[in-house]
């Protein structure tokens, strides 16, 4: 899949180097950018706040500048009036290859009809509201994206094919966009490992545009093609033949962490209001998770701003609840500590992991100017037991039940 990335990427600056030659006088390429500095910190330890899951490092009471800070470049050529290609690539804290897992979008466009879009490369994960803008802060008034519905969802791109259709429908419009191709993501893994996660995917999205008003609605099926490389030890252990004799559960218990072969399905609505004075915007999603290890989740927002001047003040309220029942785990026929020691691990593995996390968050955002905004936030969080899994916390030691996050940034585009 890399060298489709690097192929479109190829193309696409030739095709642009030859549409410049043929018109010198028109401009065929254009550079774009957009990035945000921030700090946040936190007043407990126990726990250290991530903007999401794809962040290896959080932020505890020392303060740092890098679960915000991000800086992206975005190349646009236009060859006519129906070919077009961009590539998208984002400096930010992340897990895995930095180069690879930051570059968003490098894909072609081909546009036979006004109303009609078919786009090839590298694209984003396009099932909800913020999808083309996650990363452009200057594009929605909070420091970062609402934590409960956002910071569970690692996937920013996927490499494959899209179509997207518009329709008039009444006084708005209609999009209708059918997608799917593969995404491979890296994700941190407790605080030192990495799993690589490769997934087929296929999903759908309606959006509808009225007015003030914007609704959309997204769905995403995605089949796990890759064990879980931090799972391998575990389930070697388990499968392994000798085994059985004193634990005959072990293999079944093997199967069902096992998360090869096995499918997400990611379900979204969303609706926005803006009239320039009032703005207001809610999410919620179902995520139904085959993969016992990932647990079924669902989350929303609710997000209400009243703009005065150049300040725009707003509240946020999240939640995220994760849905599954505990796993059962039998005990080995015979008390040996190693034996009790695996059973505690694969426990440990079923069983840890979910979320249950509600918060409040108040914040300012003042536009300084028409291209930068500088933006100040206080979040509180209530995490239930075993509801941390949006944060990063230590091997050893009880974790908070409440944390409180203060967050300042300023962001711009150009």
């Amino acid at each position: 899949m890399k060298f489709c990335i690097n192929f479109v990427i190829a193309a696409s600056l030739a095709l642009a180097g030859a549409a410049a030659h043929a018109d010198e006088e028109r401009s065929m390429l254009s550079l774009k950018g957009f990035g945000s500095l921030g700090t946040s910190g936190t007043d407990n330890d126990s726990l250290r706040f991530r903007r999401d899951i794809k962040q290896g490092r959080g932020v505890g009471s020392g303060w740092g500048i890098d679960t915000d800070s991000r800086l992206g470049l975005q190349v646009d050529a236009e060859f006519n009036n129906a070919w077009h290609a961009t590539v998208q690539w984002v400096a930010r804290n992340t897990t895995g290859d930095f180069v690879e897992q930051n570059l968003d979008w490098a894909f072609l466009r081909w546009r036979p009809l006004d109303d009609l879009d078919i786009r090839a490369g590298r694209m984003g994960f396009d099932v909800f509201m913020l999808s083309e803008y996650r990363d452009v802060g200057y594009a929605y008034p909070w420091i970062r994206p609402p934590h409960e519905f956002y910071g569970g969802l690692p996937v920013y791109h996927f490499d494959g094919m899209d179509i997207a259709k518009k329709f008039a429908l009444g006084e708005g419009q209609l999009t209708v966009k059918v997608f799917g191709g593969h995404s491979f993501n890296q994700v941190p893994i407790g605080l030192s490992e990495q799993s690589d996660q490769r997934y087929t995917l296929a999903g759908i999205k309606l959006a509808y545009e009225q007015g003030n008003w914007n609704a959309r609605i997204g769905y995403n099926y995605a089949l796990n093609n890759l064990e879980l490389s931090p799972l391998h030890p575990l389930l070697d252990a388990l499968n392994d033949p000798a085994l059985s004799a004193v634990w005959p559960d072990a293999s079944g218990l093997a199967a069902k962490i096992s998360a090869k072969d096995k499918a997400v399905h990611f379900t979204s609505v969303g609706l926005a209001y803006d009239d320039g004075l009032w703005l207001a915007q809610a999410e919620g999603s179902y995520i139904h998770s085959e993969l016992n290890v990932y647990r079924s989740v669902a989350s929303g927002y609710l997000s209400l701003g009243r703009r005065v001047g150049k300040l725009t003040l707003y509240t946020l309220l999240g939640i995220s609840e994760t849905l599954n029942d505990r796993s059962s785990v039998s005990s080995p026929l015979a008390p040996v500590p190693a034996l009790l020691e695996l059973r505690n691990a694969a426990d440990l593995t079923l069983n840890t992991g979910g979320v249950d996390e509600k918060s409040i968050s108040l914040g300012l955002r003042w536009d300084v100017t028409e291209n930068i905004d500088l933006k100040t936030q206080w979040s509180h969080y209530w995490l239930g037991n075993n509801g941390s899994a949006l944060w990063l916390r230590p091997a050893s030691g009880a974790a908070a039940d409440t944390v409180n996050v203060w967050s300042v940034g300023m962001d711009f585009i150009f």
